[in-house]
């Protein structure tokens, strides 16, 4: 019997990898040099940075303001400098321990395989050459390179990417971790969507149309449950 579904999508952060490991890499390099500027020693600048990633993650988009509120040093022109050596940060960086396994064995299995991520173009580029995992994907589409209005959760990154495969939306699948921005653009497409438990937001509630239809604990589980994706889809 014809497999229902053809290719499996993919977000970046937080699905594939542990996007605050760039951002607690960012805030050591920046510590010592801050932290002389501000009057600060490095390790209350680094603390800062912890401290706000534990409260609001890296996809926080006032994250840096919020570091420095908390050091007593806000500046605009601070912020605008944070935002362009975050931009130019290039830490070494590793994908969770099940990710390349996994899209090793979509592969095999004859899936094709598409990203779609949200962030700015330039360093979401950076981020999956740095993980290694640009050979994996068949298309990638980083939704920065477009107006915002075009970013998740707008259907219009999921469209490019199954049109670029030559495939309906309803052949593919997207797996996420945010009920915020992962969901709701493939839904409604037609696109069976899967949420993973590995970020800050595996607990998150959701409305109806921003949840995923299904939910997994770990990437190592959606080999196993693709293996069914004819019977899965048509139970939805």
């Amino acid at each position: 019997m014809e497999l229902r579904l053809h290719a499996v999508g993919f977000d970046l952060d937080y699905t594939l990898w542990d996007q605050d490991a760039f951002a607690r890499s960012f805030f050591a390099v920046i510590a010592a040099d801050f932290g002389r500027r501000l009057g600060w020693g490095s390790k209350q600048v680094l603390r800062a940075g912890q401290d706000a990633l534990e409260r609001l993650t890296s996809a926080h988009p006032r994250l840096f303001d919020h570091v420095l509120h908390q050091l007593g040093a806000w500046d605009p022109r601070l912020v605008a400098e944070l935002v362009q050596r975050y931009h130019r940060h290039r830490p070494a960086a590793e994908p969770y321990p099940g990710a390349p396994g996994l899209l090793r064995r979509l592969r095999a299995a004859g899936f094709k395989l598409f990203l779609v991520t949200d962030g700015y173009g330039p360093t979401q580029r950076h981020k999956v050459e740095a993980l290694g995992l640009g050979p994996c994907f068949d298309q990638m589409v980083f939704t920065g390179d477009f107006a915002e209005r075009l970013h998740k959760p707008s259907p219009f990154p999921f469209q490019l990417a199954c049109g670029r495969l030559g495939l309906a939306p309803d052949r593919c699948v997207y797996v996420g971790d945010n009920p915020a921005c992962d969901f709701q653009g493939p839904k409604s497409l037609g696109m069976l969507t899967i949420g993973v438990a590995t970020g800050p937001f595996a607990g998150m509630a959701a409305a109806p149309e921003q949840a995923p239809h299904l939910r997994v604990d770990a990437l190592e589980e959606l080999a196993g449950l693709l293996a069914g994706a004819e019977r899965v889809k048509e139970a939805h």
